[in-house]
């Protein structure tokens, strides 16, 4: 059996050329089945008298069994089908064809004596779906039908790319087929790019009226014009099919200089074509952190009275759900119930993929609200995008039947906006929508954006910010994002200012988002760690809100006598302590260096690793003491490092430190003020007591 892909433009003739081919290999005897890779499925139609027939995605797409009308007997006992596509504007044709010729496949719609399978393909676009034709399986022979238009070239060039990715040097293309527009030396101009590209012109199909006047009668012009010059122009493609080893070709695609040059009518020379080197470029190193719907999605999972409608594969709502249900557990919020309870999956399939999500995205946003859904977000993923869901439009006409209900969609789409940074600034913008504009700010409250649970539930407890923001006569009013309901956001705007509980890129976007949606601005420091920072925090932010200077510094006294009223003792069981800080330079590790100094812990130096493109680290680390800083040091450079200054022990804040193979310490960042420095150096100095090392 042989199989055969005819390539080419839309509208360059690609059906009319299958269809000739087909009747005459068929007149000679041939058993042959012509199979139409064309969302317009009108490839066959010239043999089935000028009928159309059912695809096979009508019969995937209904209710009724059609696969008896799906391979329809045409002219000379020729096997038709069409694999057809999706509406216009909703799904993917490329994805169609791939199930199509599953379907065909699992279903032997095509016997095993036929002789020539031909595939007419759709070549403008060789995305995965309409190259499948391409792979090995499917064809060994490939012609590319073509005109001496520019664009018509330039598709042709594509399909060569889609060949040579496929082949690797194999040998599958029988040549060109010209199907002429009538130009002016269009010979020449694509007689210049076959030889650029080393294939032959197998044939020339002649522009005459003779090909309307047969197609207007519904069949080909080689069984209307059975003895004209336009049906002896495809005998030469019949020899070659009928050959036994027909001669064939690798796929040398032009480049994009060399192509042009062809557009431009200057010969190139076989086997010199140049080739484009294509290149990711992300300006912005936060772009392909991770997944961006599903840090939009733990946002959203935030809003605790809202359900959250996952619009993609189940497989994508179940990594929603493990993430934050394990969260959960590992900070003992046991009396949040588990996301499952509000987590809904419109469960895309393949089906979906071709056909488009649109009816299943409706039909789980009624049964939501009919369960009594008041506040509903939907999180599209890659799926919905790459296929064309109009996922907001959707909704939108679902909640305008259903007056008191919110429908809220974070238009990520998956990956497609970006990474987890971008997913969370779009999550956040939504979710400002909640906000009553009507609040007024009260002077006395704030909003903590950024606030996270610990895993340490110790350190967790060891949290001043309540105590600093009390002493300066402010309140809390929102925990932003942290196990809110709708009505926490709504009165969002009672904070006068936000405050960032951590210093981070993620966190300051967010509040850069916030102040853009609501109008609440915020302070430029972090949240405060250790004494000297909790110091100078508090006495900026007490100017910074016009607060009461005495209290400010009353509070700034406390703290500096409880910090050194714990610390004396501890630093008075060390004695020549030395340790080594292994730390990426985007951490803020000031706390650390002040802890270690407050303990009489010698730092010899501190190592940074270098920075991946994974991260968001800064180029230098920022510390307010005189310590060496070497960068750029792995971890066999760290084992250098110690072997050579051998400290007591290094300490640092990731898990991978353990493989070292060296006495450490993974510390954890505090909480704000100065109680997780305390709990933090009470553990180093345990951790020293129980060594086997000398420290009188």
């Amino acid at each position: 059996m042989k199989q055969v892909a005819v390539y080419g433009k839309g509208g360059i003739g690609k059906s009319t050329t299958s269809a000739n081919i087909s009747y005459i290999l068929s007149k000679s005897g041939m058993k042959v089945a012509q199979i139409g890779c064309d969302p317009k499925h009108d490839s066959t139609r010239l043999l089935l008298k000028g009928k159309t027939q059912k695809t096979v995605l009508d019969c995937l797409n209904s209710k009724e069994d059609l696969r008896g009308e799906i391979a329809v007997t045409g002219k000379n006992g020729i096997v038709c089908m069409e694999t057809g596509g999706p509406e216009p504007g909703v799904g993917c044709a490329g994805r169609g064809i791939l199930t199509a010729f599953d379907y065909i496949k699992s279903h032997s719609l095509i016997s095993e004596d036929t002789d020539i399978v031909l595939y007419d393909v759709l070549g403008d676009v060789v995305c995965g779906g309409f190259a499948v034709p391409l792979r090995k399986q499917y064809a060994n022979i490939v012609f590319i039908v073509t005109s001496g238009e520019f664009m018509s070239l330039y598709a042709a060039n594509n399909v060569l790319k889609g060949i040579r990715n496929f082949d690797s040097g194999d040998k599958r293309l029988a040549g060109l087929i010209l199907n002429c527009r009538g130009n002016d030396r269009e010979y020449e101009y694509v007689k210049n790019f076959a030889d650029a590209v080393g294939l032959p012109i197998v044939a020339v199909i002649p522009r005459s009226g003779r090909f309307s006047a047969a197609e207007s009668e519904g069949v080909t012009v080689c069984e209307m014009f059975p003895d004209s010059e336009e049906a002896a122009s495809y005998d030469s493609i019949a020899e070659i099919l009928k050959n036994p080893d027909p001669v064939l070709y690798a796929a040398s695609p032009l480049g994009d200089d060399d192509l042009d040059l062809v557009a431009k009518g200057i010969r190139v020379v076989s086997g010199k074509t140049g080739q484009t080197v294509r290149k990711l470029e992300v300006t912005e190193r936060s772009a392909l952190r991770s997944c961006g719907i599903r840090a939009a999605a733990h946002c959203c999972m935030e809003i605790l009275d809202a359900e959250i409608v996952a619009h993609g594969p189940m497989s994508c709502a179940y990594m929603y759900e493990n993430g934050y249900d394990r969260n959960l557990l590992n900070e003992g919020n046991t009396w949040i119930p588990s996301i499952s309870d509000r987590l809904f999956s419109s469960n895309l399939d393949d089906r979906a993929s071709i056909f488009g999500g649109g009816k299943d995205l409706t039909a789980l946003l009624e049964e939501r609200i009919s369960k009594g859904a008041k506040l509903i977000f939907v999180l599209p993923a890659c799926v919905p995008g790459i296929i064309g869901d109009d996922t907001e439009n959707i909704a939108d006409a679902v909640q305008s039947r259903h007056p008191g209900v919110r429908i809220i969609t974070i238009p990520v789409d998956g990956i497609l906006c970006g990474g987890a940074v971008q997913g969370r600034d779009m999550a956040y913008e939504r979710i400002c929508g909640l906000a009553d504009k009507t609040v007024s700010p009260r002077p006395d409250m704030v909003n903590i954006i950024g606030y996270y649970d610990s895993d340490d539930r110790i350190l967790r407890k060891c949290d001043d910010t309540e105590r600093i923001l009390k002493g300066l006569g402010i309140k809390i009013n929102c925990l932003f994002l942290h196990h809110n309901v709708s009505s926490d956001i709504a009165g969002l705007r009672r904070g006068a200012v936000n405050l960032m509980y951590s210093r981070g890129v993620p966190v300051k976007r967010g509040c850069a988002v916030i102040e853009k949606c609501t109008g609440i601005g915020y302070y430029g420091k972090p949240l405060p760690r250790g004494l000297e920072q909790t110091v100078s925090w508090i006495r900026g932010f007490s100017g910074f809100m016009g607060t009461d200077r005495e209290s400010a510094e009353k509070l700034c006294r406390e703290l500096e006598n409880e910090y050194y009223k714990e610390m004396k003792p501890l630093k008075s069981s060390l004695r020549g302590v030395t340790a080594v800080v292994y730390a990426e330079s985007s951490s803020d590790i000031n706390w650390l260096l002040e802890t270690f100094n407050a303990l009489g812990i010698q730092i010899p130096e501190i190592l940074c690793p270098t920075n991946s493109v994974w991260n968001e680290a800064d180029e230098t680390l920022e510390i307010t003491r005189d310590i060496e800083i070497k960068y750029n040091m792995n971890l066999d450079d760290l084992k250098a490092e110690l072997d050579s200054l051998r400290p007591t022990f290094f300490a640092g804040s990731s898990s991978v430190l353990s493989t070292v193979g060296y006495r450490h310490m993974i510390l954890e960042r505090p909480r704000p003020g100065i109680s997780g420095c305390i709990e933090q150096a009470k553990r180093i100095v345990r951790m020293c007591r129980v060594t086997d090392y000398d420290l009188s």
